[in-house]
């Protein structure tokens, strides 16, 4: 399962929940602040945050007489979450703008970073050259 397959499931999950007046069914949580939420109407899906070992994730109550408040949901991730920054050589020579990277759980880390080996270190390289609408560098 990807990070962000996982990330998909657990907003899914919590987000029905707090639909149905039900606490969130995984993660911790602040009760009071849960209950402030729900005094309000409506809830909505938020930002998702991460850190080297956990997620968390933020819903939006809303009602037009309180206004708004946020319920931050904090999930342990199964692995650990690297960040895979974008190389500098591929922001500036295909790009040329302001690509930082995403966040991904170590082992599709590893995978992506051995596929991306396996493209550039193997034979499976000179494909690359043989190819004639490969994109060129504008000097």
């Amino acid at each position: 399962m990807t990070l962000r397959e996982f990330v998909r499931d657990q907003i899914q999950s919590i987000h029905a929940a707090l639909q149905a007046g039900s606490p969130p069914p995984i993660g911790a949580y602040d009760a009071a602040q849960l209950k402030e939420c729900q005094r309000r109407a409506s809830v909505q899906v938020g930002a998702s945050n991460f850190l080297p070992d956990a997620i968390v994730l933020e819903f939006i109550f809303q009602d037009a007489s309180l206004g708004p408040a946020v319920l931050s949901v904090r999930i342990a991730a199964p692995e650990p979450i690297v960040y895979m920054p974008v190389p500098d050589w591929v922001i500036e020579d295909v790009w040329q703008g302001d690509v930082t990277g995403s966040f991904r759980f170590r082992s599709e880390a590893e995978r992506l970073l051995e596929a991306f080996r396996e493209q550039v270190f193997t034979e499976r390289n000179r494909a690359f050259f043989e190819k004639a609408d490969l994109p060129r560098r504008r000097d």
